[in-house]
């Protein structure tokens, strides 16, 4: 299927998003616009999403998952704890007929045991508040160990990119590249005190030596 990466971020915009998000699970949509980098960075500069099984951990209400099922995936499987987002995920997947390429599983990224995967993307928690301290690296620990190839969205800051490349080594695994992006957070939250707010994240390219 020939698309343009406008394309694929205007398909993303269409999709639902969740109405409700939990702050416990630290939960933030990832835009349209950086969703659609990171499919087009992995699918079409790395050919890791087209024909490939596709793992989306912490898919949220499911734009990455689909998204890559829109772009060629042959199958894709988001995972999640919310079993609320995964209705919306649900719902979005079958709006645009390709319910058949999806899969929803609702547990833990602990709990991730699944094989045959090519390529992991996520948009995993943060990490920034107390109840979810060390789940980025949980996450990246789990995605490296269902699949070589692993595309990953995270704060930038200069002591995580330090502390991502020694982790990336103790897991057998190396960053190939590192694309910064604009993140941009709206009031969803009663903490919230700006309608939108923009941060800067990594795009993490890494795989498995």
């Amino acid at each position: 299927m020939r698309i343009k990466r406008k394309d694929l971020e205007i398909f993303l915009e269409q999709l639902e998003k969740v109405s409700e998000p939990k702050i416990k699970y630290e939960q933030y949509a990832s835009p349209p616009r950086v969703a659609a980098n990171l499919l087009w960075i992995a699918g079409f500069d790395h050919d890791d999403i087209f024909n490939k099984s596709i793992l989306d951990l912490g898919c949220g209400s499911g734009i990455l998952a689909i998204g890559a099922a829109f772009f060629g995936a042959r199958n894709v499987t988001g995972i999640d704890i919310d079993f609320d987002s995964l209705k919306v995920a649900k719902e979005n997947s079958q709006t645009f007929d390709l319910e058949d390429k999806c899969n929803w599983l609702c547990m833990t990224a602990e709990d991730c045991y699944i094989k045959g995967i090519n390529t992991v993307i996520m948009n995993p928690p943060f990490g920034m508040r107390k109840e979810s301290i060390s789940r980025d690296r949980l996450f990246l620990k789990t995605a490296l160990s269902v699949s070589s190839t692993v595309y990953s969205i995270n704060p930038y800051a200069e002591k995580t990119r330090s502390f991502f490349t020694k982790y990336c080594k103790e897991l057998d695994a190396e960053i190939i590249t590192i694309t910064q992006m604009n993140f941009e957070i709206k009031r969803q939250y009663d903490f919230h005190k700006k309608d939108k707010h923009i941060i800067l994240v990594d795009l993490y390219h890494i795989r498995k030596k």
